[in-house]
């Protein structure tokens, strides 16, 4: 018999990331992330000249997401989120 699909995803175990960790979190392009950042729908606070976004900032991102329905990925969809 075969089971429901689990997913495995990675505790983080550190609570800042980079814009190239935050996407990779998040499962997105870091394009897409600077683009999301900013509307400024994630904060994200400089250090240097780099951009660096928290846990919190970013769970609480994807909290407020509609839920997914299985159809077709639209890309219009992040400057309307």
């Amino acid at each position: 018999m075969i089971g429901k699909p689990t997913v495995i995803m990675q505790i983080p175990d550190k609570r800042k990331f980079s814009m190239e960790e935050a996407a990779r979190y998040l499962g997105i392009h870091k394009q897409t992330l600077r683009e999301i950042s900013d509307l400024g729908k994630i904060p994200a606070k400089k250090e240097g000249r780099y951009r660096v976004f928290l846990l919190e900032d970013l769970d609480r991102y994807c909290e407020s997401l509609p839920p997914y329905d299985g159809g077709e990925y639209q890309h219009r969809a992040v400057a309307s989120v």
